[in-house]
């Protein structure tokens, strides 16, 4: 009986499992093409037995293949082909025309000879997320209980969805920070506004909002250049942070401009931490190279008990005119919001 035969005998029981299994030696002469992969692809075994598998798909030739199965040949650990990375490893049509997209895993068998290995590739279909569930608990039942190696398959499975986790975790927290400052951005402050202020008016609780823009900030990019105003924003962002409580809300707003939401804070309460964070800045020493130079900032304040703002809309344009209010005051000062400009309060003015 020669090896083709022998193989033919051994792995007879995979002719009746319901996904694809073949096996290759370590020169890629096929040594086995079951049932299930004859109908998938409509290739006889017959014509594959004792060919190199490479005439039929030559696409296995590439690296990212020929470098992952080259160890099972030596009895290394199994290898996994992904749905997502190797979608069509042998292509096999659906009705329709329509490729099935394939999970593999690639295990080392004790060859024929003692001391030598084949590569057994088990593929299942998982165009269908219900088969996908179904053929992979099988197979993998029928494998564990076949391969001790497969259980280290498991186990890099396993590691790799925490690593996804992992990024998905990194991802989400990326997604509603600054990438210049580390602060929220202005998407997710807005998000939180809308939460906060709907808490706060349904339990009668208070909410303020301070709107922050640094004085001629245009001048310190032309004169310094860009990249030494992108280290004062980041300054000033650390100096919000740290002079604020950790339960505030501390956004870059856009550009050279900051907001920061404080919960559970009257009006009085967001006046004097207002001046704080413009003390806090107007004190820093920024260092750019050889020069250092100070900055200060015009901040508007507003709070939802002393304003009764409508929508949380109205109550960031509150601290918004505040703003500007402060700014057409001399700058370096903080402003709580008056309807009426003339009337507004000015305070801690320098």
């Amino acid at each position: 009986m020669n090896e083709i035969e022998t193989a033919a005998a051994r792995f007879s029981l995979l002719d009746h499992a319901p996904i694809g299994q073949f096996v290759l030696r370590e020169d890629g002469v096929t040594l086995f093409w079951n049932r299930c992969l004859e109908a998938w692809t409509g290739i006889n075994r017959e014509d594959l037995l004792g060919v190199n598998l490479l005439e039929h798909f030559p696409h296995l030739g590439a690296n990212k293949y020929v470098q992952r199965i080259a160890d099972l040949f030596h009895g290394g650990p199994p290898t996994i082909f992904s749905s997502q990375l190797h979608r069509h490893i042998i292509p096999a049509p659906l009705p329709g025309g329509k490729l099935r997209a394939q999970y593999t895993v690639a295990t080392s068998i004790p060859g024929a000879v003692p001391g030598t290995w084949y590569a057994l590739f088990a593929i299942q279909d998982v165009t269908s997320l219900t088969e996908t569930i179904d053929n992979h608990r099988q197979a993998l039942q029928r494998a564990m209980t076949e391969m001790e190696e497969r259980r280290r398959a498991e186990a890099e499975l396993v590691a790799t969805t925490e690593e996804l986790k992992r990024l998905n975790r990194i991802f989400k927290e990326r997604s509603i920070r600054d990438g210049l400052t580390g602060l929220f951005n202005h998407h997710y402050f807005y998000k939180v506004l809308n939460r906060d202020f709907l808490l706060a008016a349904r339990s009668g609780c208070d909410l303020a909002c301070i709107l922050l823009d640094l004085d001629y900030f245009k001048g310190i990019n032309d004169s310094y250049g860009h990249p030494c105003g992108d280290q004062v924003l980041k300054k000033v962002a650390q100096v919000i942070r740290r002079t604020v409580r950790q339960t505030d809300i501390v956004a870059r707003y856009g550009g050279e401009e900051f907001a920061v939401l404080l919960p559970a804070t009257d009006l009085a309460g967001a006046e004097v931490t207002a001046e704080h964070i413009r003390a806090a800045i107007a004190r820093q020493n920024f260092h750019l190279g050889e020069s250092s130079l100070n900055v200060t900032a015009s901040l508007g304040v507003a709070s939802l008990c002393a304003h009764r703002p409508r929508t949380p809309q109205e109550l960031l344009a509150a601290a918004d005119q505040a703003l500007y209010q402060a700014k057409d005051g001399g700058r370096n000062c903080s402003r709580a919001f008056a309807s009426d400009a003339s009337a507004a309060t000015s305070l801690f003015n320098h």
